[in-house]
């Protein structure tokens, strides 16, 4: 029987492949996607997305393909990398900017702009054709690339991109379950490939290998692995023979080839499932026309195949089989020579480490050595990839050095408990150590970033008593504790240890310490309610920061922006927070980005401009699980839900509380303040005053003032609906102690005139409150003082009170207080309807808004989303987040479309 040299044929699947196939027809029309395609090993997932790339390129698609590799685990965006031509050669400046990325800035956390890079090159890529990315065996993958896929997730449905996956069921990381379960709630198409059918795989291999009838034995042997059947039925050809296994098979052929051919073939199975000639030939020191000689019988044998200008082995599991058919003693020698001819040949240092993570033994000093070395190197990248190269390296040869480098890889790459948990087991041991006084230090910033405030103080105090202890890492210290006090509910404690801080670092000269711990007390006293003071100080941060040489000073213009929309300026506060959206490009750090996005979504949702207040917390929340960054969680949401519950989805806005956690944590204020507006639309006062009144006392009891003038006035009212007129007196008298420290912020001025006014009926109290808070930028604060006033007044001033209330409820789109108001007036006698054009519609170019109108006119100019974004001082995720509504908004599937559509309709949007 003749074999066949050619790719077998694509046998069985029809269900697969009509779902690959629509998919395909959907990219084309300019609606992306994502799809998984799982499956054991040899079970047909590769040949499958050959016939996917087949379809593809029929349709003139731009096809990019890359694979992680079982022995490049350590290699930072190595699929994505492949996939995208990331070469510091490459004549493409995008792809030329990418490689830079990976390879250069060691002191900066880099990963966020080399996702930002690539997903730019994907929708660059797709404005010449449609694409198709393949990432081939995501299961050998490591974390930076999951983070690629992740992006890809929430905006491949907007361009004209289908990315195709693979994976085997095993290996499979807790990182790889969260990255599908994510996939799969973001509208990912799974497809699980299973056995042939025995028809189908006598098929297959009847194509291969003719009708012998020796080949039913073949396919009930194989159990409908295609490979397998395949390679039994070759077998059975060549010299009749049936193999018991895969591995016997291969083992066999190896059989039949020259020894200078096997040894060569184990060599090469030590470099990878892929590799170069020219890698090859440095690490046996032979000629490459003489490796070449050698080769050619394991290509004959179907055992090694050609991939672009590097050698591969025919499947990854003929790999595995002559991999692990070397002695292990053997495997470790030769990977520890390998690591040390390639080094000495200048090869990249994460390369070599995986060969020395594979080649060292315990006590291995220098293996070590190059571990820590490769594990700086790929920190700014890949933080993941430098804890797991940083453990290897403390296991080998455990050091103080290498656990202080670990805590910070730790840190670094977000696994901020873990940190917490080595700097905290290395501190306690019975013997000081040099290291000591350097965890002490990271451990006061994790358990600072946990919010763990008790423990925070303790440590920050024993490591102010550490001996030697300089100015700058004092005042470091102490802002940390002062943060500890403050979480801890000691808010003059903290501000006395962040004036201590300030003192320091003034001493010391260190600009970083000296804008850190000015933006550190800035958030104490603004804590205690005193914005002005706030805003002074984060302003001369602001100005230590311009004027000053060092590169990393802890993002200024994010506290300069919140000390600000505390104070009532919300339109400097909006531009500073773009400034900081700026700031986290020039810092190298984006870490905090969820954070400026959710207080953008709240600044947004004060001023009344509900649509593009949800599209910052959407893609705050987006960013926010990307980086693993908790703190906005519960604000965002909280903002979410109650803009939902103003429009009236109770449903919608209580499942979004409902999956918040219950402990207190930052911005749980506004859940509570949204349980309660929902409690109410359901008929509940009682329920929507237990919520807030929860809230309220545990603000109290930690000295907190900032949410007194978001919590009071629905308190107060609360209390008085359900009969507890002890409950509105007290909350006035707190609200005006806050007011008495914030006399030029006039939103607190109305807050605390408005609780008085409630508690004590006062109608004029009430009609001061209402003057006031229509000199306040926060409109839905001045519709509900209208709404309280209206309900003290005569009838004549009670319709004018609430018709402005309701104009305002209109505009903002809060369609169920907007009926709370209809249904006051018509109680009172007044016939009011929905007028006009006051309330934006739900579709068409009317329904936009002015930020997605200014966004929509530079993707029709041609810009990216990261190039929109760097235009309009936003992140890609809110480009993307607001496309994604124009999009809906439009009725459009596509960025062309939507570009002709604004062609046609240029009039209509200047």
């Amino acid at each position: 029987m003749a074999v066949a040299a050619s790719s077998p044929a694509l046998v069985g699947r029809t269900a697969e492949r009509a779902v690959l196939d629509q998919l395909v027809h959907s990219a084309a029309r300019g609606s992306g996607s994502v799809v998984f395609i799982e499956g054991e090993a040899g079970i047909g997932k590769s040949r499958l997305v050959q016939s996917v790339r087949e379809s593809a390129g029929r349709r003139g698609f731009s096809c990019l393909v890359g694979a992680a590799r079982p022995l490049e685990t350590t290699r930072p965006f190595g699929a994505v990398a492949e996939a995208l031509g990331m070469r510091r050669g490459s004549p493409d400046p995008r792809r030329a900017e990418l490689a830079a990325l990976l390879s250069g800035r060691q002191g900066s956390d880099v990963r966020y702009d080399v996702l930002e890079a690539a997903i730019e090159l994907v929708e660059v890529e797709s404005r010449a054709a449609s694409t198709l990315l393949v990432l081939e065996d995501l299961h050998w993958a490591d974390e930076s690339t999951y983070l690629v896929l992740r992006a890809l997730l929430h905006r491949a449905t907007l361009l004209p991109v289908l990315v195709v996956v693979t994976l085997r069921p095993t290996p499979r990381t807790a990182e790889l379950d969260l990255v599908l379960a994510e996939a799969i709630a973001a509208g990912a198409v799974s497809l699980q490939l299973g056995p042939l059918a025995p028809a189908e795989a006598l098929e297959l291999v009847r194509a291969e290998s003719g009708h012998d009838p020796a080949l039913e034995l073949v396919v009930k042997k194989a159990g409908g692995n295609p490979l397998w059947a395949l390679e039994i039925a070759r077998s059975v050809s060549a010299d009749g023979s049936l193999p018991d296994s895969f591995g016997s098979l291969v083992l066999r052929r190896l059989r039949y080839v020259p020894d200078a051919t096997l040894a060569t073939l184990r060599v090469a199975a030590v470099l990878g499932d892929v590799f170069s000639l020219v890698d090859l030939s440095t690490v046996t020191g032979r000629r490459a026309v003489d490796l070449l000689g050698d080769l050619q019988p394991a290509v004959e044998s179907r055992l090694l195949r050609e991939e672009s200008s590097n050698l591969a082995f025919r499947h990854q599991l003929v790999h595995e089989v002559i991999y692990h058919d070397i002695p292990e003693a053997g495997r470790v020698a030769l990977h520890r020579e390998v690591a040390r001819v390639l080094a000495g040949a200048g090869a990249p240092v994460t390369q070599i480490a995986a060969h020395v993570l594979r080649g060292a033994v315990p006590g291995d000093a220098q293996a070590a050595a190059w571990l820590r070395s490769a594990a700086a190197e790929a920190l700014p990248r890949a933080p993941e990839v430098g804890v797991e190269l940083l453990q290897r390296a403390r296991l080998l040869a455990p050091s103080d050095d290498v656990e202080v480098q670990l805590a910070e890889a730790l840190l670094r790459a977000g696994r901020v408990a873990d940190c917490a948990a080595l700097a905290e087991e290395a501190i306690q041991r019975p013997h000081v150590t040099r290291s000591t006084a350097a965890l002490r230090l990271l451990l006061v910033e994790a358990l600072s970033l946990q919010n763990r405030g008790p423990e925070l103080v303790a440590q920050a105090e024993a490591a102010l008593a550490t001996p030697d202890l300089s100015d700058a890492g004092r005042a470091l210290v102490l802002a940390q504790a002062a943060y500890g006090r403050a979480f801890s509910g000691d808010l003059p404690g903290g501000e006395h240890s962040a004036r201590a801080a300030v003192t320091s670092a003034d001493r010391a000269g260190d600009d970083g310490m000296r804008v850190w711990s000015r933006t550190t007390l800035s958030f104490a006293v603004k804590t205690q309610g005193r914005y002005a003071e706030a805003v002074d100080l984060t302003r001369q941060a602001l100005d230590i920061a311009r004027d000053s040489a060092e590169g990393r000073l802890r993002h200024p213009c994010f506290f300069f922006g919140m000390a600000l929309a505390d104070a009532d300026d919300l339109v400097s506060a909006r531009e500073a927070y773009k400034d900081a959206v700026a700031e986290c490009t020039v810092l190298g750090s984006s870490w905090i980005l969820p954070d400026i996005q959710q207080l953008t979504g709240e600044l947004l949702f004060d001023l009344g401009e509900w649509d593009d207040a949800l599209v910052e917390l959407e893609a705050g929340l987006h960013s926010a699980a990307e980086r693993g960054n908790q703190v906005p969680v519960t604000q965002s949401t909280g903002y979410q839900a109650l803009i939902l519950a103003g429009r009236g989805d109770l449903p919608a806005a209580e499942a979004l509380l409902g999956g918040l956690p219950e402990a207190r944590t930052y911005g749980v204020e506004v859940a509570a303040l949204a349980r309660a507006c929902a409690a109410e639309g359901r008929g509940d006062p009682a329920a929507a005053f237990r919520h807030v009144m929860t809230a309220w006392r545990d603000d109290l009891d930690g000295q907190v003032l900032r949410f007194l003038r978001l919590l009071g006035p629905p308190l107060s009212r609360l209390a008085l609906a359900v009969r507890r007129p002890d409950v509105a007196a007290a909350v006035a008298d707190s609200v005006e102690q806050a007011a008495a420290l914030a006399g030029d912020v006039v939103g607190v001025q109305a807050a605390a005139v408005r609780c008085r006014g409630l508690a004590d009926r006062d109608q004029d109290a009430l009609l001061h409150a209402v003057e006031l808070a229509r000199s306040s930028p926060r409109i839905l604060d001045r519709a509900g003082t209208l709404e309280d006033a209206a309900a003290l007044v005569g009838p004549a001033g009670a319709q004018l009170l609430l018709v402005e209330a309701l104009d305002i409820y209109e505009q903002v789109g809060a369609s169920a207080w907007a009926g709370r108001v209809r249904a006051s007036l018509r109680a009172m006698g007044v016939r009011v309807g929905v007028r006009g054009e006051r309330q934006r519609p739900a579709s068409g170019w009317a329904s936009l808004t002015d930020t997605e109108l200014a966004v929509v006119r530079l993707v029709a100019e041609g810009l990216t989303n990261r190039e929109a974004a760097g235009r309009l001082f936003v992140s890609p995720h809110t480009v993307n987040t607001h496309l994604r509504h124009v999009f809906a908004k439009l009725g459009v599937s596509s960025r062309s479309a939507l570009t002709a559509e604004v062609v046609r309709q240029d009039h209509t949007i200047e």
